[in-house]
């Protein structure tokens, strides 16, 4: 005869006095411990309650946590209920296998699963979006369970649906269903799903089409003729901006991470952020002068956003840190624009972008534009210059008529 009760975790989640709650299966004196979403404090609990009386009163959500909490032990029984029905032996070890046999199924489990997985690693901007995907399905679908065959076309389509409603942008939507194919395609590698079962075999995603602003060499020019202060944010700013330029378009979260050690005999070398990959770059006259005006400055990181003082050793500081200097950089970068004379939207990635446009029309040399880049082949190049292609078919036109 199996029981069940609700007990809190030993230990308190990190940096809280909040202890996870816990459904307790018993099965002839063996337990078995399965975690819920919600958590309270000891003063919160009541380890006698039964029924809708395990999260007192003082709790602000008792009424709702109770009523999930009934809902959990309710789920439990049907658990039992289906192994006597198949005619299989109530033990803790095929009630065991009967909750993870559940959980597989439940599209929810496994994106927590696999998104713990990715907060193992140093991968932090993929843990993120898989993150973002996951809270934003929980707020289209608000039931406490999703499960893989719930999501069908008609799911996606009505998905798809609440995000343009909710005004996200073509590439956003391409992006967030992208990653659910990609989780689809992992839980069939695993065995969890079959091949057929995937709603991604006939439901097409839309790619949208990023907006990719690039600067002309006579807008470059008017950026680095502008008269700053030496010293302020906005020069730095537009430092960094240039010398990114100048070294085909190095990202800015190199840029900000770049310490002298990675300045080697007349040379940029340093370990790609996005791909972990090396790069070196032959440091040309114009980002030579560049670090001429931060030597002797007594830091190791060659433009001051990031600083000694503090320790990046934590992937999730370290990337939360690169997405805080960015933003400030980006919000700079529309004053220079502005005092430019620039009616462009011009971001970090701005640099990126108007080192391969240029390039691309002084050189015919794909392969070698592919390796400034930092590229890993010449067809991820070709798709980046795509979105070029419209300036490359009105100039056919204007030269023909």
């Amino acid at each position: 005869m199996a029981s069940f009760n609700i007990e809190l975790n030993s230990t308190p989640i990190q940096g809280s006095n909040r202890h996870k709650l816990l459904l307790r299966i018993t099965v002839d004196r063996k337990h078995i411990r399965e975690a819920l979403m919600y958590s309270c404090t000891k003063r919160q609990f009541n380890p006698n309650g039964k029924g809708s009386k395990y999260i007192r009163d003082n709790h602000p959500d008792h009424t709702k946590i109770n009523g999930y909490i009934n809902q959990k032990i309710g789920e439990a029984k049907d658990l039992i209920a289906g192994l006597e029905q198949e005619g299989k032996a109530i033990t803790i070890q095929t009630v065991k296998a009967k909750l993870q046999e559940s959980k597989q199924k439940d599209f929810y489990k496994f994106v927590e699963t696999y998104i713990q997985e990715l907060g193992k690693g140093k991968n932090v901007g993929t843990f993120k979006k898989y993150t973002a995907v996951l809270n934003s399905l929980k707020q289209y679908h608000t039931g406490e369970t999703l499960m893989f065959d719930e999501i069908n076309q008609q799911f996606l389509s009505n998905y798809q649906a609440f995000l343009i409603k909710e005004d996200k942008q073509q590439t956003t939507i391409h992006g967030y269903f992208s990653k659910i194919r990609t989780l689809f395609n992992k839980a069939t590698a695993r065995g969890i799903i079959e091949y057929g079962e995937s709603p991604f075999l006939a439901f097409k995603l839309k790619q949208g089409k990023p907006s990719k602003d690039r600067l002309t060499e006579s807008e470059i020019e008017k950026i680095v003729n502008l008269k700053l202060e030496a010293g302020s944010l906005i020069w730095h700013v537009r430092n960094a901006f240039m010398f990114s330029f100048y070294n085909a378009g190095v990202r800015i979260s190199d840029i900000l991470m770049m310490t002298w050690d990675n300045i080697q005999n007349g040379r940029l070398v340093y370990k790609m952020y996005k791909t972990a990959k090396p790069h070196s770059l032959i440091l040309k006259a114009k980002p030579l002068a560049i670090l001429e005006l931060y030597k002797d400055k007594g830091e190791s990181y060659i433009f001051p956003f990031l600083s000694d003082r503090y320790d990046y050793s934590n992937a999730m500081f370290l990337h939360n840190q690169i997405g805080s200097k960015t933003a400030l950089i980006n919000s700079y970068l529309k004053d220079i624009a502005e005092k430019a004379g620039i009616k462009k939207n011009v971001t970090t990635h701005t640099a990126r972008h108007s080192f391969a446009d240029i390039a691309r029309k002084k050189t015919d040399n794909l392969y070698n534009l592919s390796k400034a880049l930092g590229h890993s082949s010449v067809k991820v190049t070709e798709a980046y210059l795509a979105s070029f292609d419209e300036e490359a078919v009105d100039d056919t036109l204007n030269k023909m008529f």
